[in-house]
């Protein structure tokens, strides 16, 4: 049980310690053995729990979309969420995606390179967390949608289906991670600009929704 309770201790430790490392320098520049020294455990230790590197970045990587995901679901269960009409709703889904960016730069930045870093070592990334990920998204935004056109707040040009959700979401990820690239760069007039782009993009979705503009 105490063994158990140190395997978990560490494993925290390396994935804490990683996501500090991405926070200084890019992921290639990430070593195992920084990883090791960062924590204070040993590689061999870290090679114990993930075998490889790679293993650990996409582990890094699955935590972080879990986490994610489970803050979203939750989000999108609450009462202050079920009150807003669908408009609202479909809104506040990308107020609430959007809001992970700030805090969690550093995580959505590494994504990128993760994957790359993963497929570069010949590991198929687990398709499940992808589309997890998308599905978490796609279902609220239906049922958001669905409560829209059904109490009158949205009326979009053509109904609702599969492909305009989709483009909903693929938007939204490239926003997503642009945002998180620029606050990376920690270039004040970029980030200001984006911030700035977002808020006229709300506007601009919540005139679509309303069927005052055409996609």
């Amino acid at each position: 049980m105490r063994t158990e309770k140190m395997k978990l201790d560490n494993i925290e430790k390396v994935f804490n310690a990683t996501m500090r490392l991405f926070a200084k320098q890019d992921v290639m520049n990430t070593t195992l053995q920084m990883i090791a020294d960062e924590a204070g455990v040993s590689t061999r230790s870290i090679v114990n729990y993930f075998k490889t590197r790679e293993n650990l970045l996409l582990a890094t990587h699955q935590r972080y979309v879990e986490f994610a995901m489970n803050k979203l679901m939750g989000f999108a269960s609450s009462e202050k969420f079920k009150s807003l009409n669908g408009r609202e709703q479909v809104i506040a889904i990308a107020r609430g995606v959007l809001s992970f960016v700030p805090e969690y730069y550093v995580h959505i930045y590494a994504m990128k390179e993760i994957t790359v870093a993963v497929a570069a070592a010949g590991i198929t990334n687990d398709e499940r967390f992808i589309n997890e990920s998308v599905l978490a998204i796609h279902k609220p935004v239906r049922i958001a949608m669905e409560k829209g056109i059904a109490d009158g707040s949205i009326n979009l040009a053509g109904g609702i289906n599969d492909d305009n959700i989709k483009m909903f979401i693929v938007v939204l990820r490239g926003i997503f991670q642009e945002y998180a690239e620029i606050l990376k760069s920690k270039n004040e007039a970029a980030i200001k600009t984006m911030s700035s782009a977002i808020e006229t993009l709300y506007k601009y979705l919540d005139s679509i929704l309303k069927g005052e503009v055409t996609q």
